[in-house]
């Protein structure tokens, strides 16, 4: 912590505490807690014609978006991330439909391109009021960017889910 910081305060809020995962090779993990979404009826059309690879998307219960495997940010919007699994999967977590429209309002990024984490920990916190009050559906949507490369992936959760829940496994 820096001078400034120590005077008046840091302004990068502190990252709420992670999830506590016994993590299976080949598994993904909600991101969030809520209600499994069937895939053709996600409120985006790229997103319920699976355009992007295999989707599963999740109505949230709270704000705060877990990785849901071990690997490398890609990217780092506040909106959306890119992640390459340890293992080679490739995955985008898309938090709600346009909200890219927000231009980050409303969200806090606690990882930056080129970080490395582990599957559970926290990526980003977003307002579900605000995000509900600017017009938007804040449903999760998990997609594996190269699940062609995966013939045996298999979604495995339905219904209600909790965070850290295994949700795909890719074999």
């Amino acid at each position: 912590m820096g001078l400034l910081d120590k005077l008046f305060g840091s302004k990068k809020p502190e990252r709420p505490a992670g999830l506590n995962i016994n993590a299976e090779g080949g598994a993904l993990y909600a991101p969030v807690s809520g209600k499994v979404e069937v895939t053709a009826d996600i409120p985006d059309p790229v997103f319920a014609c699976e355009a992007m690879g295999k989707t599963i998307a999740i109505w949230p219960e709270d704000g705060t978006v877990f990785a849901p495997l071990s690997g490398s940010i890609t990217a780092a919007m506040p909106h959306a991330f890119g992640l390459l699994g340890d293992d080679g999967i490739e995955i985008l977590i898309h938090v709600g439909v346009d909200t890219v429209n927000m231009k980050g309002d409303g969200f806090t990024v606690y990882v930056k391109s080129g970080d490395h984490v582990n599957v559970g920990d926290t990526l980003l916190t977003f307002d579900r009021a605000k995000v509900a009050k600017a017009g938007y559906q804040d449903i999760v949507m998990t997609i594996v960017t190269n699940s062609d490369d995966y013939p045996e992936l298999a979604k495995v959760a339905e219904g209600a889910v909790v965070a850290g829940t295994k949700i795909m496994q890719t074999a």
